[in-house]
């Protein structure tokens, strides 16, 4: 399977995870793009709208991985733009994965969860259940690893 992993990294920790994943799918046979999204200007929690120097094609992926951080008890406005600027969903099966530096009862996770879960299906994609990592003060290795795991199962379903 060709995946395409899109991912919005402030501190780092999402671009982290993000290349955990693709090591690790590609370690089980997939064919795995990954790539940074570009916001042009500054970007803040609450900003509406979002211009990106890269809107992916997306075209020759079987799933597209969305990526990016629980900001102020919300989704990444970096994400949701590119949810609202991305052609070519419909059929494809869709995944994200959130980071946060709270657990996910207390960061805004389930709204940020709710919010892109909903785009994606609006858009028609077939939306596996996304997961998230909290990276709190400090994430080892364990809790980087058991993440990555979850994430793999749910690709190879």
């Amino acid at each position: 399977m060709k995946i395409g992993i899109f991912v919005h990294s402030q501190s780092g920790n999402t671009a982290r995870l993000a290349l955990a994943v693709t090591h690790a799918l590609r370690e089980k046979g997939q064919e795995v793009d990954v790539e940074l999204l570009r916001p042009i200007g500054k970007v803040h929690p609450g900003i509406r709208h979002v211009e990106l120097k890269n809107v992916p094609e997306v075209d020759d992926y079987d799933m597209v991985m969305l990526a990016g951080p629980v900001w102020a008890f919300n989704a990444s406005p970096v994400v949701v733009s590119l949810l609202h600027q991305l052609p070519g969903l419909k059929g494809k099966k869709a995944m994200f994965f959130l980071t946060s530096g709270f657990p996910p009862p207390l960061s805004g996770w389930n709204r940020a969860h709710k919010k892109i879960k909903d785009l994606l299906e609006e858009s028609n994609a077939s939306v596996i259940e996304g997961e998230s990592l909290f990276w709190g003060f400090y994430c080892g290795k364990k809790r980087l690893d058991a993440a990555v795991e979850r994430i793999c199962r749910k690709v190879s379903g």
